[in-house]
């Protein structure tokens, strides 16, 4: 935010960007008026409303003489904050467009306007926990709340954000590019890896075939480039180990289920090697759905249930989800981040 003196504006009411009647009250005249610059639009502003609101317009409107030339943000964001600095009374934040409710936040929050503070992100979080927008929302809106988010240092907005990123994300419904790149940017680890994950599973039949990861339109740098080779190879040594032998599971108790040893464990071990060949639709490094497909397969498995015990079946099923949990859990190691 930079403020500048000079001469006073001769703009008239009419080059204004915002109508002057929504910027002024009843008992204002356009002599109260004063120019405020960002970028390159000029904005005619009541300033007594936004003196009201904010410690910092009040510093800025102290002498009646200066030129104010405001910095930070886009015109488009200034213009979305003095539309409802000036809206009596405020809508419900839920009827407002999240990308303008994100610009009153950005702005009310660089000059501490505290009522629009509150009432944008209410909005925000509103919409993120309470409405389906984030099912179909591209990318740059996902990247937007986060930096709000962030920003606002609301730790649950953030994490709630990056949930139904990640969720998008695993369902290929949209590109990992943009957010590895915002969650490396803001060192948001666990969003990073799984980005990273998903990103490595779009390219890893070029990676198979010997071709460059980077097809020419990627954003990712040399050395995120680096981090997915370091998780293709990684994880693909951890499904070797996995088709080698399913996750351990031990009987709930031995004196319940003596033939543990003699029974359950041949028999899960049997079932285990043939729905690990068919997982093979899924690509080798895809270890999380490799291992949800063959859980589900057990799930309904008749065999498993003639020839283990309850207690053995349902053991081994918790084994394989504790060891998908495990490896979401754990990617960044996977990915040397």
């Amino acid at each position: 935010m930079v403020a500048t003196r000079g001469q006073r504006s001769s703009m008239t009411t009419a080059e204004c960007p915002i109508p002057i009647r929504r910027l002024l009250n009843s008992t204002s005249a356009e002599d109260d008026l004063r120019i405020i610059k960002v970028q390159n639009t000029r904005f005619k502003v009541n300033p007594r409303i936004l003196r009201s609101g904010s410690r910092i317009f009040k510093t800025l409107f102290q002498d009646p003489e200066s030129f104010i030339d405001l910095s930070g943000h886009t015109a488009s964001q200034f213009r979305a904050f003095l539309w409802a600095a000036y809206a009596r009374p405020l809508p419900s934040a839920k009827s407002v467009d999240v990308g303008r409710l994100c610009s009153v936040a950005e702005v009310a929050f660089t000059y501490d306007f505290n009522a629009l503070k509150l009432w944008s992100l209410e909005g925000i979080r509103t919409h993120v926990n309470s409405t389906p927008l984030l099912r179909t929302a591209p990318s740059r809106t996902f990247v937007r709340l986060i930096q709000v988010a962030l920003l606002y240092r609301d730790t649950t907005l953030s994490r709630v954000i990056q949930s139904k990123w990640l969720t998008r994300m695993h369902w290929h419904d949209t590109d990992p590019a943009p957010a590895l790149v915002v969650a490396d940017a803001y060192s948001l680890r666990h969003l990073l890896s799984h980005a990273y994950y998903v990103h490595l599973v779009n390219v890893a039949p070029r990676i198979a075939r010997g071709l460059p990861i980077d097809d020419g339109g990627s954003p990712l740098s040399a050395a995120q480039n680096l981090h997915v080779l370091c998780g293709y190879y990684s994880l693909l040594a951890a499904w070797k180990q996995l088709q080698a032998a399913p996750p351990a599971c031990t009987s709930p108790d031995e004196t319940v289920c003596p033939e543990h040893r003699a029974r359950c464990e041949i028999a899960w071990k049997a079932r285990w090697a043939l729905e690990v060949g068919h997982s093979s639709a899924f690509a080798p490094v895809d270890v999380l759905c490799r291992l949800l497909f063959i859980e589900r397969q057990l799930e309904v498995d008749e065999v498993l249930k003639d020839c283990m015990t309850p207690g053995c079946r349902v053991e081994a099923l918790d084994a394989i989800a504790r060891k998908r949990a495990e490896i979401s859990e754990n990617l960044h190691h996977h990915f040397d981040l």
